[in-house]
């Protein structure tokens, strides 16, 4: 019996889907390809400009010192970022906990999901201007407090979408055996579907770190910036982001020269903090019941 051949439509059908999957590839990888293309060139650029001005004395002095320092604009970012961080990570997490857990279809979800997207697509500057408004105005004075509130307001709507999206995609058949093991819906949201959905948790908190280290506009506003080194958030409070605005602004190529290595040193802080969570989360299992 003569061996069957496949009609040339279908054979010219299935060599034309080949060549149009092979064309979608090269277009993600050069894509892919351009992204990180432009990321080498603007990290590339900014060590080329930073790494001149980086020495001992960048760290160890303050700007009204000679060699000029930054000591304490690092630390008070630093101090700036763990403030708004206690205030918008659990704020956040409980909110995305609650909007995938609890939230039944009504007219309070509807709002709340409403109020996150619109806290996330508003201009920093926005929610900076609100808090000279609502603190700074009262208080008569800028101030850490102020600069950290502003930066927790960006920081929640990313946590909160991170973390519902994170707990939308553990899977059923897990919360099923937690609860025929005779668990509790706290004990499983605790010990079952937080720890299986804490990357990509820990994902949207780095997310919003890194976004909040980079805001200028709200702090401003709030905390306005310190040529000291100061320790109480009462008080107008230094930050690196303040200090690189103020200096790329100077035609003293000095003061220039260290607003790129401030730059280049709050990147690698973000890359610090990003690396850490990551080690910290590395490897971990579920929690045992």
């Amino acid at each position: 019996m003569p061996e069957m051949t496949e009609p040339f439509p279908f054979r010219s059908q299935n060599l034309l889907r080949r060549y149009i999957s092979r064309a979608f590839a090269g277009a993600c990888m050069l894509a892919t390809l351009l992204a990180l293309t432009i990321m080498f060139v603007v990290v590339g650029y900014m060590i080329l400009k930073g790494v001149g001005s980086l020495n001992i004395a960048f760290f160890h002095n303050l700007p009204l010192q000679t060699p000029m320092g930054m000591r304490n604009c690092i630390i008070g970012t630093a101090i700036l970022i763990g403030l708004a961080g206690t205030i918008g990570v659990p704020v956040g997490m409980l909110c995305g906990i609650y909007l995938h857990e609890y939230a039944t279809k009504g007219w309070f979800t509807v709002i709340i999901r409403l109020v996150m997207d619109v806290l996330a697509g508003t201009p920093t500057i926005i929610l900076g201007v609100v808090c000279y408004e609502l603190i700074v105005v009262p208080q008569k004075h800028f101030s850490g407090w102020a600069g950290a509130i502003a930066l927790a307001l960006i920081m929640i709507p990313i946590v909160a979408r991170a973390t519902e999206e994170m707990l939308r995609l553990v899977p059923l058949a897990a919360r099923e055996a937690s609860a025929g093991l005779g668990a509790s819906p706290a004990q499983t949201l605790l010990r079952v579907v937080l720890p299986a959905a804490k990357s990509g948790i820990a994902t949207g908190i780095m997310l919003a770190v890194a976004r909040v280290a980079g805001e200028t506009a709200p702090l401003l506003f709030t905390a306005l910036g310190n040529s000291n080194e100061v320790y109480n958030p009462n008080k107008p409070y230094p930050s690196l982001t303040i200090q690189i605005y103020n200096y790329s602004q100077s035609a003293d190529p000095a003061w220039r020269h260290q607003a790129w290595t401030a730059v280049l040193v709050l990147v690698t802080m973000i890359l610090i903090f990003s690396a850490a969570v990551r080690f910290a989360i590395r490897g971990k299992k579920f929690s045992q019941i």
